[in-house]
């Protein structure tokens, strides 16, 4: 299969001189144009930092407004990365030679270089499985956390997710980004219905286009999502049902260009900023049309290409990264793809429902010789929402990572109750050593099936119910907070979706009630050992 599905042959641009019309370009600055006086980042961003004693780096700090000005002033600046430390700029050639003469102005470099298809041997399969069922009614669910898989019971199941669902883990709270080439689809199909209606997609945005409307083209980021989100009881559910979610498209699915690698920086950076705990990418560069710039093996070794040092550097951030490890393990590349080559991030390869290696899978190692793919899941005959809107089964490494990541987002809902705090390299490592050839990785499905349930008890995290004694309850009035045994006092913090305090109660000793006020309110309330999450109640 492609590694994108739609990824597609493109026109090739001007390479050179003749062309008139201005271009885009990255304009590189010096160090002393950063901005040191606060850093560019969300409350949720500092708080990921401060839960895994992250302390901020330069790269977390933007560059001075007024050198973004004097760079707009020759032509406009139409984006920017804090991380690359440059600009974007759309300029013709007698406005990039006065840009290039700014004091602050370290260099320039033509973004648009053309990408050569990522082609595969095997090609996508996408056949129905059933039609997209009833939406499962959160407000019913009153601490229950099994959830009827459906059509998706194998996936879930080869990594053990369910163990983290049983639990009460399920993603909530935890913020998700997908980098990808289209979410047609995404805005109707009923396996996204909770999704919308809950509040939990909390942004979308087109770096191809320039606007926020990432539905219109390409289905590819829908089915990816439907791994992770969807919530069909009895038909297909997804490894982090209710999880929260950005949708960026970076992939421009009617001409491929080097850009899509910048695009890509720049989405990174501001799941960053917004505060994501988990970035899914079922994405891979390789080679270009024209042959200028083309990534070779000797590139994947995740400090070269632009891409791959962007995902490093997000690493860095105490983001978990789960990439498409790449689908030319049957091609003449046969290798893994930027960013899978990057350290401190997991790329995913594909099995089949009896966890032996899809052929398709892109092998390792990187470059330098450290183990890829890290992880493997199901990817071929996978279950995921087709274009139609059903439930159906597609194959390629492009959804063995977000069944991977839906997976890690539920972990990350399970560590951030350790009272010291986590890690998130420390959540990768264990989940590497949970799988099931940890003591002996190969370039072919890496470290293994991870198994989730393992990880989960060597956290030593008890299950949601177990924790304290707090219980939710439907009534007349919207939700009710409830405890078993009273003469404590405690204090609730009612967080919205997205991170942000709502209100702050304190529950005095005799108190065995709570009321939850506002029939929008969706989030989670948090005591002093205790995550429960809430839907709204319409």
């Amino acid at each position: 299969m492609k590694y994108l599905i739609a990824l597609a042959s493109i026109i090739c641009l001007s390479s050179a001189s003749a062309q008139e019309a201005p271009r885009k370009h990255w304009v590189f600055v010096n160090e002393s144009a950063i901005d040191y006086s606060q850093p560019q980042l969300g409350p949720d961003a500092l708080a990921r930092r401060t839960a895994q004693s992250i302390a901020l780096r330069p790269t977390d700090f933007a560059l001075q407004p007024e050198v973004i000005t004097q760079v707009h002033s020759v032509a406009p600046v139409i984006g920017r990365s804090r991380w690359l430390r440059a600009v974007v700029v759309q300029a013709d050639a007698t406005q990039l030679a006065a840009i290039q003469a700014l004091d602050c102005v370290r260099a320039t470099q033509p973004v648009a270089l053309m990408k050569r298809s990522l082609t595969s041997s095997k090609p996508a399969t996408s056949s129905s499985l059933l039609a997209s069922g009833s939406v499962r009614d959160a407000s019913a669910e009153e601490g229950t956390t099994s959830y009827n898989y459906g059509a998706s019971i194998d996936q879930v199941l080869q990594i053990r997710v369910d163990a983290l669902h049983d639990a009460g883990f399920n993603g909530a709270g935890v913020k998700v980004a997908l980098m990808d080439g289209g979410f047609s689809g995404a805005d109707t199909y009923s396996a996204f219905t909770g999704a919308w209606q809950q509040g939990r997609v909390l942004g979308t945005l087109d770096y191809v286009d320039g606007d926020t409307n990432v539905f219109h083209v390409g289905s590819h980021g829908m089915s990816v999502w439907s791994t992770i989100c969807a919530d069909l009881d009895g038909n297909f559910v997804g490894t982090a049902p209710q999880a929260s979610f950005y949708l960026f498209k970076t992939e421009n699915q009617i001409s491929e260009t080097i850009a899509e690698e910048y695009n890509w920086v720049m989405a990174a950076e501001r799941a960053d900023s917004l505060g994501v705990d988990v970035i899914n990418t079922s994405l891979g560069y390789t080679t270009f049309d024209n042959g200028t710039g083309d990534h070779s093996y000797a590139d994947m070794d995740g400090r070269t290409t632009p891409i791959s040092q962007a995902a490093v550097a997000a690493a860095r951030t105490g983001m978990i990264l789960c990439i498409s490890a790449g689908n030319e393990g049957s091609s003449s590349w046969k290798y893994i793809s930027a960013p899978a080559d990057a350290d401190s991030i997991l790329a995913v390869g594909a099995v089949d429902v009896f966890g032996m290696r899809a052929a398709f899978s892109s092998q390792g190692p990187s470059a330098d010789g450290r183990i890829k793919p890290d992880v493997s899941a199901r990817g071929l005959g996978a279950a995921v929402m087709n274009s139609n809107g059903q439930v159906a089964t597609s194959s390629g490494t492009s959804f063995s990572s977000p069944i991977m990541a839906g997976a890690m987002a539920s972990l990350v809902q399970a560590a951030k109750m350790l009272p010291n705090g986590y890690s998130a390299q420390d959540l990768i490592h264990r989940v590497r050593m949970s799988a099931h050839q940890a003591l002996a990785p190969d370039s072919l499905v890496g470290y293994g099936i991870p198994n989730f349930a393992i990880v989960l008890g060597g956290l030593g995290v008890q299950s949601l119910n177990e924790l304290k004694p707090w219980t939710l309850h439907s009534s007349a009035n919207g939700w009710l907070l409830r405890r078993t045994a009273t003469g404590t006092a405690d204090v609730l913090e009612f967080f919205s979706v997205d991170g942000r305090v709502l209100e702050r109660i304190e529950v005095a000793p005799d108190q065995s009630e709570v009321p939850l006020r506002g029939c929008s309110f969706w989030g989670y309330v948090r005591s002093s050992s205790q995550v429960v999450p809430v839907a709204a109640r319409h």
